[in-house]
């Protein structure tokens, strides 16, 4: 007569079949521990070695802490990617405001003013939905207008 392999639960070490995803005594998720070989050749209550479940929980977290480890250096590179994104940002409109100064076109010390005086508001603004949880997205766009609008007269 042959035992049908089970998987066995890792909490509280009940068996359970082949092919459920939770145990059926503490309905914790099962993770891919089988029947140890030693309890296959026995003939009375299986004894169950700690030993395999330990070894199944501690590649479950490594496998877990790899993935993570992929996230953050996936979202550290995004962050590089936004920095230097940013740095090409700032020079372009430093230049851009330099050429529109020598043609006359804007007064660069009120630009620099506004823009100043902009950013203290913005930044008071945005300390206040930070506390309230707003996020100050539209902070931002009601920025952009108001320069765009400043730049233009």
């Amino acid at each position: 007569m042959s035992k049908s392999i089970a998987h066995y639960c890792q909490k509280c070490l009940a068996p359970n079949p082949l092919g459920t995803d939770f145990c059926g005594r503490c309905g914790t998720r099962l993770m891919l521990v089988v029947e140890p070989t030693s309890s296959r050749f026995e003939g009375g209550e299986a004894a169950v070695s700690t030993n395999e479940h330990l070894l199944e929980r501690i590649s479950a977290t490594e496998n877990r802490i790899t993935r993570l480890a992929e996230r953050l250096e996936r979202s550290l590179d995004l962050m590089l990617r936004q920095a230097q994104n940013s740095s090409v940002d700032r020079s372009l409109v430093k230049v851009l405001v330099d050429v529109l100064a020598e043609d006359g076109l804007i007064n660069k010390a009120r630009l620099e003013e506004l823009w100043s005086q902009q950013c203290e508001k913005d930044g008071a603004q945005g300390n206040r939905d930070a506390r309230q949880g707003s996020g100050g997205r539209k902070t931002v766009n009601s920025q952009k207008k108001r320069v765009s609008k400043r730049t233009r007269s």
